[in-house]
């Protein structure tokens, strides 16, 4: 089995280093330097399109969505049973489609996260592939993070949610952090601080479950210092202020 990849940038390099020892990868980008970059890091390299298709099964598409566009058309009458794995964002299944030739398409939607092999991926699959097919690509592309099955029609709101998501999870981070200075921390130490307790405390969740709002309870004591805290995010509306957040995000990726 071989996953020819198109593209090694940041999504293409990090998809090939969470997959490498699961399959066999081999790497085709236009660029001599990233090329270069992928031999050295220890993976096959194709030095043209031609050689990528004869020599790979299935078909990961990392490029920029400036450059999909070219480079889907010229992948016509080319790919007879391929699998073709798109990670273009804002292409849909159809588009991709009419662009390749080809029907058998699974779409991905990963975040930032998968530069350390913790993505959080939705992914469709076209009606094309087949339930063995599907179940292997699971198998496989779960070594990069944690994959969501989504309708398309999901796709934007997932954006809004885990591909933006990062980003908000940052500016909170950077918030704890200067709040840590306010209270005599020098910021690097506050950082560590905030991000080892959120990481802590997901790991709580997902590990021993229960609705948020519970371990709110549990943490915050009556009269005491959490209830203080949690009533001035009542107060401003936090809950409201990151709904609205996600909302507007989700808005703007359907205009995209």
């Amino acid at each position: 089995m071989v996953l020819g990849i198109i593209g090694y940038g940041n999504m293409g390099e990090s998809f090939a280093k969470a997959l490498r020892g699961h399959l066999e990868v081999l790497v085709y980008d236009v660029s001599e330097e990233k090329r270069s970059k992928a031999l050295s890091e220890g993976f096959g390299v194709a030095s043209d399109l031609e050689f990528l298709l004869k020599n790979s099964n299935w078909l990961l598409v990392a490029v920029k969505p400036k450059d999909v566009g070219k480079l889907l058309e010229s992948l016509k009458g080319k790919l007879d049973q391929k699998i073709l794995i798109s990670l273009v964002a804002g292409l849909s299944l159809e588009r991709i489609r009419e662009l390749s030739g080809t029907s058998r398409v699974i779409r991905l939607m990963p975040n930032i996260n998968a530069l350390v092999g913790k993505a959080v991926i939705a992914f469709v699959c076209s009606e094309a592939i087949e339930e063995g097919e599907r179940e292997k690509f699971i198998s496989l592309f779960s070594h990069c993070g944690s994959l969501y099955e989504l309708e398309e029609s999901l796709f934007d709101a997932f954006t809004a949610l885990a591909g933006s998501g990062p980003a908000f999870v940052f500016s909170f981070i950077h918030a704890l952090s200067l709040a840590g200075v306010l209270e005599g921390f020098p910021y690097e130490k506050a950082k560590a601080i905030a991000i080892d307790m959120v990481l802590g405390s997901c790991e709580l969740l997902k590990k021993l479950g229960g609705n948020p709002e519970e371990w709110i309870t549990k943490v915050a004591s009556p009269g005491g210092t959490t209830i203080e805290g949690i009533k001035v995010l009542e107060e401003r509306g936090f809950k409201g202020i990151i709904m609205e957040c996600v909302r507007k995000t989700s808005e703007k990726a359907k205009k995209l």
